[in-house]
């Protein structure tokens, strides 16, 4: 069974006109994402937060602008069961996540249930990594692994 989830790229400015800031409905600021890279397994934060979390630590990607980071994490992330959506309202998924730019010290990624309709954290790289990770092989993205030459080793 697949945990099918949304990677969104956008810059924290369009958090500021909302009181929710950050957790912020993502439909509402879709038009804004540089990227809506479909993730076809593992979407549940133990997995794909850590990841996200690990990979944003990594070569300090958090420090990048929304253009930049959203290019990387197509790169580094794909896998043979990923792809990229003109609009997330495009494929169905059950996590959305989207990774907040624009603030190279204070990077933030938020985690949305979508079947539920609520949100499940927003958290810095290192509070996921703190809160959900668990006994899993991660991508060593420290390395120079991305998800493709884990998934053919």
């Amino acid at each position: 069974m697949s945990t099918r989830n949304l990677i969104m790229v956008v810059d924290r400015q369009h958090s500021s006109d909302y009181p929710q800031g950050f957790s912020i409905h993502p439909d509402v600021i879709m038009k804004h994402s540089y990227v809506n890279m479909y993730m076809h397994h593992d979407g549940y934060p133990e997995w794909q937060g850590v990841q996200i979390a690990n990979w944003l630590l990594t070569m300090n990607n958090g420090c990048q602008d929304g253009t930049r980071l959203a290019a990387k994490l197509v790169h580094d992330m794909y896998y043979d069961s990923c792809y990229l959506y003109k609009s997330p309202e495009m494929i169905d998924h059950e996590y959305r996540y989207i990774i907040w730019t624009g603030n190279k010290n204070k990077i933030h990624v938020s985690c949305w249930n979508m079947y539920k309709g609520e949100i499940v954290f927003v958290l810095t790289p290192e509070k996921i990594i703190s809160r959900y990770m668990i006994d899993m092989e991660y991508t060593n993205f420290a390395a120079g692994s991305t998800r493709l030459s884990q998934q053919n080793t």
